[in-house]
C-alpha cells in the first residue's frame, strides 16, 4: 500500500488505539505479503500503526544513509516502548533496500553512503538500480513491472523478496 499526501496527512489523527487499526484491518488476510510503505516521518501514528501490524521490517533508502537512522531509531523507540507496556515484541528487521542505484560511475558520496549501510550488516542485494521507468510510472500510476526497461527493477526486488519471506 503505497503512500501518498492524502494518507500522510493523517499523521494528525489521534482517535483510540488509531495504532491497532491496520493491524486489525490485516486479520485474515491470506496473503504471503503485505508491504506498508510509511510516510517518511519516524514515529508518527501511521509508522506506528504499520509496525504494530508488521512482523518485519525493511528499510529502504537510496545511496544516502540518513533516512535509514532515523527508522532505525524508530523501531528502537518502538521495540523498547513494547517491552516498558510488557508487550510483545516480535518485529524482526529484514534488512535495508537500496533504490535508484546509478550503475554508471556513482559519486564519492553515495560509495561512501552505501559502504556504511553495508557496514551494518543489513544491506539485502541486489541494489535496485535506477530507471527513468520509475519516474514515469509514479506519475501515470502504473506498475513498472509492465514495461521492458522496467525489468532490472523487478528482477531486483523479486532476489530481494526471496531473502525476506522466511
Amino acid at each position: 500500500m503505497p503512500t501518498a499526501r492524502s494518507v500522510s496527512n493523517r499523521q494528525a489523527d489521534r482517535a483510540d488505539h488509531a495504532q491497532l487499526r491496520l493491524r486489525t484491518s490485516l486479520e485474515g488476510i491470506a496473503a504471503d505479503l503485505v508491504v506498508v510503505d510509511c510516510p517518511n516521518r519516524q514515529g508518527g501514528p501511521l509508522t506506528l500503526s504499520a509496525l504494530n501490524a508488521a512482523d518485519t521490517a525493511d528499510y529502504a533508502a537510496t545511496a544516502s544513509s540518513d533516512g535509514v537512522a532515523g527508522a532505525l531509531r524508530t523501531v528502537q523507540q518502538f521495540r523498547h516502548c513494547r517491552q516498558r507496556n510488557n508487550a510483545p515484541v516480535s518485529l524482526q528487521e529484514a534488512g535495508i533496500v537500496i533504490g535508484g542505484v546509478r550503475e554508471t560511475i556513482m559519486s564519492r558520496p553515495a560509495v561512501a553512503s552505501i559502504d556504511e549501510l553495508r557496514e551494518t550488516g543489513m544491506l539485502l542485494v541486489p541494489l535496485v538500480p535506477d530507471r527513468a521507468i520509475e519516474q514515469k510510472v509514479r506519475l501515470t500510476g502504473e506498475w513498472y513491472g509492465n514495461y521492458r526497461k522496467g525489468a532490472p527493477v523487478l528482477d531486483a526486488y523479486k532476489a530481494i523478496v526471496n531473502q525476506v519471506i522466511r
